[in-house]
């Protein structure tokens, strides 16, 4: 099931990942990982798919902020930042990608002169 009107992002539940906890650089605990959500036709993980129990909600973690990957997933993006970030449900609008990339203050995946 495509979660965007443009057709181009799906998730997926990666056994690698799931469940690993995501810690910012202060290694402030931000939530657990519980699914990918991956843009198929250029075979990339575009967000991680978060649960932050102390919130109880769940939310999209750009792939791009995350810089490594071992027994817990590292993120460039802080603990205030994740708490403007919008709540997803189960579909991606591009007003909220919007508000994520602006409250990190980094360019779109979906922009020209991305990289």
């Amino acid at each position: 099931m495509w979660l965007n009107r443009d057709k181009t992002l799906l998730e997926n539940r990666n056994k690698d990942t799931w469940q690993l906890p995501v810690v910012d650089v202060d290694y402030n605990y931000l939530g657990n990982v519980i699914g990918q959500i991956v843009e198929p036709e250029e075979y990339m993980v575009r967000y991680f798919l978060i649960y932050d129990p102390n919130q109880q909600r769940r939310y999209l973690l750009p792939s791009d902020t995350v810089f490594a990957i071992e027994d817990k997933i590292y993120s460039t993006v802080d603990i205030t930042q994740i708490a403007q970030f919008p709540s997803y449900s189960q579909d991606i609008e591009r007003d909220d990608e919007c508000k994520i990339y602006e409250i990190i203050s980094q360019k779109p995946y979906w922009t020209k002169g991305y990289s």
